[in-house]
């Protein structure tokens, strides 16, 4: 297994479980918090999986998502400073492994 495709699966593994944490990190004050957050991440995992370039290539945009969160979080709660920096790295790091992975299999695929 490519070391980026394992970097993109890691990385897309500690989004969801901060995601998941998120209610029990700060004020639990609904779980439609657990549902918004967690249900896009959910989405891509057959096709990260399975090695399909396409979802390689779309999950960048995914990561936006989840960057602006987490920057958000670490700038104005100062509680959440820790899952703030915990989402942004976690979401630089797919977006970057997710780009470079799907580079990787364009090239694998043209030979």
């Amino acid at each position: 297994m490519h070391s980026l495709k394992i970097t993109s699966l890691l990385c897309w593994a500690t989004l969801l479980v901060l995601q998941i944490a998120l209610p029990w990190m700060n004020d639990p004050q609904g779980n439609y918090w657990l549902l918004l957050l967690v249900l896009p991440l959910l989405f891509p995992i057959r096709g990260l999986l399975g090695d399909q370039r396409y979802t390689y290539k779309w999950i960048g945009f995914l990561t936006l998502f989840y960057f602006c969160i987490g920057i958000s979080e670490l700038v104005s709660n100062p509680q959440l400073h820790l899952y703030g920096f915990g989402t942004s790295i976690a979401s630089m790091l797919l977006f970057l492994a997710s780009i470079y992975y799907a580079r990787y299999l364009g090239l694998q695929r043209r030979d």
